[in-house]
């Protein structure tokens, strides 16, 4: 029965694959490949070998849903957690409570929000660059390996990827157009993100910074000539958002109260929390007290996103984080090469802005690269999208090179015959 539930699970995560290739055929390769090695990677997970980071956290998660699914539905339905590690065991105890369980089944919701994972990184890629640009970030989300692995495991990442990319698209269009709409779905799909894990709640306090900025800039330059609404809206609505929060005790997820998230003390210990095992970073990044956290954190930061480095590999496993870094390199090196057009764009600007608070926040509180290679996991599809025109285009035989050299002949005319470095 176990075996049966799984691969229907495949099954309808293929029909949506399929539904999803009809509806957008620009990408329809794109997700036929990334179906074929997400659903390859959770076979694999299951009948031959476990995938990397597939015995800690997957295998807690899962037990935790069949647990909570033994009482039936309507007992599932009560333990609900809210914004917590086990949201996501929630959702499966669930489907586990409707159906019998199967680890296959639980994988193929994480391959599900993978595939969109993939669309909304396209989208997000359109809207900021255009469609040549989105086709290459489409393959690249694809193929990408630790969205390829995430996707395949019973994990929160592939959750997150999903309800973050939505975010970010609502806050491009809210930066390019305004409006209430894209304002609030955005707001919507980053606390989405937070039931998945509370330190996403950062994004949501990050976009109203955002909003109350942009209010106001657009009061003072406005004010002497008329009243502008939309403007003393955002503005009323953000500080409002903020003052509650800094004058009660609402304590949010992984945050805790507007005290709380200002004590430096408080942060120095995270950091010192989270250095204690075989992956730490070295001794000397780790700050003990605010003076050093000032030269340190860059430190922390860098280490976050590209380790581990040469010369902290000691076992097999790194190697696989050492791959992993150098990946990330090369989309730091592509965002660089790309800085003058994300510079020129409102929506860009604002992508940039919450992802680098983002950034920061996990940056000094991780410790070790065992666990920041999975967290920093969750801002690459975005990242890819940013960087989408400066991505290697994939040519796939001889027919599909030459249709490309016949348009860009076109496209440059006479110049390209003339000058052959064009």
């Amino acid at each position: 029965m176990e075996h049966l539930l799984g691969m229907a699970a495949l099954l309808f995560v293929a029909a949506t694959a399929l539904y999803l290739a009809l509806r957008y055929p620009q990408i329809r390769i794109v997700l036929l490949a990334a179906l074929l090695v997400r659903a390859g990677a959770s076979i694999f997970n299951v009948y031959v070998a476990p995938l990397p980071d597939s015995q800690a956290d997957a295998t807690t998660f899962e037990l935790r849903a069949w647990d909570w699914s033994q009482g039936g539905f309507i007992a599932a339905l009560g333990h609900f957690t809210g914004p917590d590690s086990y949201f996501i065991s929630w959702i499966l105890s669930l489907v586990y409570a409707i159906t019998d369980r199967s680890q296959i089944l639980a994988q193929s919701v994480s391959t599900l929000f993978g595939m969109g994972t993939v669309v909304l990184g396209w989208f997000l890629a359109r809207d900021l660059w255009g469609e040549r640009a989105a086709r290459k970030a489409a393959w690249v989300l694809a193929l990408f390996p630790t969205l390829i692995l995430y996707s395949a495991l019973t994990m929160r990442e592939a959750y997150i990827w999903f309800f973050l990319l939505l975010g970010l698209i609502g806050v491009a269009r809210w930066a390019r157009h305004g409006g209430v709409w894209p304002a609030t779905g955005a707001i919507v799909a980053f606390i989405g993100a937070t039931f998945f894990h509370g330190a996403l709640i950062i994004a949501v306090l990050a976009f109203l910074l955002l909003v109350l900025f942009r209010g106001v800039y657009r009061l003072l330059a406005l004010l002497p000539r008329r009243i502008p609404v939309y403007s003393v809206s955002a503005v009323v609505i953000a500080a409002l958002a903020f003052c509650v929060y800094a004058a009660t005790d609402i304590s949010l997820p992984k945050v805790g109260t507007f005290e709380q998230m200002l004590e430096v003390e408080r942060v120095l210990e995270r950091a010192h929390d989270s250095t204690r095992d075989s992956a730490a970073y070295p001794e000397w990044t780790v700050p003990q007290s605010p003076i050093e956290l000032l030269y340190k954190g860059p430190v922390r930061i860098t280490y976050f996103m590209f380790s581990p480095f040469p010369w902290d590999v000691d076992s097999a496993f790194h190697l696989i984080g050492l791959f992993d870094g150098i990946l990330y390199i090369a989309i730091a090196l592509l965002l660089w090469r790309n800085r003058k057009l994300i510079k020129e764009d409102p929506g860009t600007r604002s992508i940039v802005f919450i992802l680098t608070i983002l950034i920061l926040a996990f940056g000094i509180a991780i410790g070790n690269f065992g666990t920041g290679l999975r967290h920093r996991a969750k801002f690459v599809a975005a990242l890819i999208a940013l960087a989408a025109p400066r991505l290697p285009r994939i040519v796939w035989g001889m027919k599909q090179r030459r249709s490309l050299a016949s348009t860009a002949d076109r496209y440059y005319g006479q110049e390209m015959r003339v000058n052959p470095h064009l």
